[in-house]
């Protein structure tokens, strides 16, 4: 069982919507918790269906309030936490699933607790070796959980970029010549899409606060990230120290105004919408 992240849109859900209607607030309050804590903590259950196509195993209502979020606001939440399992882990997966469900339902009456008790204890007897196996699952949660709280550095994201180049290699091994260069090709595509959008979340990892940068030095190295020439670095810097030394304040408005025509007060030269933007990329405010 692999930790990755995963194209929201690339997950098929078999779960209607409709069934899970009573926790539209949930859903909506979590799809906006998502997009301010910039992922979630209960990662759902995937099984792989083909190259980027992946089937939920268990997290309804969290893959709906991913979907939400990813409407709401599409570049932060296009990406979410998944594990990816295998086929001979998904039934173990659900009869874990179906368990805690029903423990945690309130609910249930005495006949219920007393059915689920059967139906627990046949369920370990005729399928010890697969619930030894969740049990495992269970111990390396914690694990699985750091390796969350990583995927959200900059270097954990690299890392999951080349375990997913990994994966692809490895199924490309297990195919004749021809099949794997047609695979590889086809990979090829969506990899290079899915490493443009962890680069842009590495962006905005790496971001600090402009209000921070104390020396010319320190946007050099910062703006450097995103390719810009240095005068474009050297308009930058006059344009933060221009605002930090105006009465009107250090501000985005403020730095947009610089980009104005000639005639503004507050233009500065070689300080355009171009540099403006790369500016944006690489800090806040």
């Amino acid at each position: 069982m692999d930790f990755f992240l995963v194209d929201v849109d690339t997950i098929k859900c078999s779960v209607p919507y409709a069934e899970i209607q009573d926790c539209e607030n949930i859903i909506n309050r979590l799809a906006n918790i998502i997009l301010e804590s910039g992922g979630i903590v209960n990662p759902l259950f995937v099984k792989k269906l083909g190259f980027n196509s992946y089937e939920l195993v268990y997290g309804e209502v969290e893959y709906y309030a991913a979907v939400k979020a990813s409407e709401i606001d599409p570049r932060k939440g296009e990406m979410i936490g998944a594990f990816v399992i295998e086929e001979e882990q998904e039934e173990p997966i659900k009869i874990q699933v179906d368990f805690l469900r029903k423990c945690l339902s309130n609910k249930q009456n005495a006949e219920d607790d007393q059915s689920l008790n059967n139906e627990v204890f046949l369920t370990v007897s005729s399928n010890n070796n697969k619930l030894n196996s969740v049990q495992k699952d269970i111990n390396q949660l914690y694990e699985k959980i750091e390796s969350f709280v990583e995927m959200n550095t900059a270097k954990g994201l690299k890392n999951l970029l080349r375990k997913q180049i990994e994966s692809i290699i490895t199924e490309a091994e297990t195919k004749s010549k021809k099949e794997a260069i047609e695979y590889l090709k086809q990979s090829k595509a969506k990899l290079l899409e899915q490493q443009n959008k962890i680069d842009d979340q590495i962006l905005e990892l790496s971001k600090i606060s402009l209000a921070d940068i104390q020396s010319y030095e320190q946007l050099k190295i910062l703006m450097e990230k995103v390719n810009t020439k240095s005068t474009q670095i050297n308009a930058s810097w006059k344009a933060i120290q221009h605002w930090r030394n105006s009465e009107e304040g250090l501000t985005w408005e403020n730095l947009k105004k610089s980009t104005g025509g000639e005639q503004s007060d507050h233009k500065i030269d070689k300080f355009g919408q171009k540099t403006y933007q790369k500016l944006k990329k690489v800090a806040y405010l």
